[in-house]
């Protein structure tokens, strides 16, 4: 095989994978999309620090959003915005605002956590299973 065939082939090949995961891609975004849009569930907002529950959130009962703050320690805080059927962590103290980055959500696919102020928001569906929590979740 001459070395141009061997480039159109090697080519050829990353075209076709490249097209199929964006066509995945795609699809379980839609998919994940229709199972938000038509549950029947009711979304509520679980939100801890240090394995305590410290507010409860029902996602489905906003009007309009809203926004709080919950304060930790010497100065440390997060700032909440809960919008109807998501919330999101709009401020917080620490120092890497990777909470911040992380946006709003509205499933109980993955849990916001801000690590240096111990704080956790977990979505949870009513009449939906749950996923089951583990080490490899947090």
């Amino acid at each position: 095989m001459s070395v141009k065939k061997r480039a159109a082939v090697i080519a050829a090949v990353i075209a076709v994978i490249l097209v199929a995961s964006v066509a995945a891609i795609i699809y379980m975004k839609s998919d994940i999309y229709m199972k938000s849009e038509n549950r029947e569930g009711r979304a509520v907002a679980y939100i801890y620090r240090d394995n305590e529950l410290l507010e409860k959130v029902n996602l489905s009962d906003v009007d309009s959003p809203y926004s709080f703050r919950i304060e930790y320690g010497d100065g440390d805080y997060n700032d909440i915005e809960v919008r109807k059927g998501s919330i999101g962590i709009v401020g917080a103290s620490c120092p890497d605002k990777l909470c911040e980055h992380m946006g709003f959500i509205s499933d109980a696919l993955m849990p916001i956590t801000c690590l240096p102020n111990h704080l956790v928001i977990r979505i949870v569906i009513e009449g939906e299973e749950q996923p089951s929590l583990d080490s490899v979740v947090y």
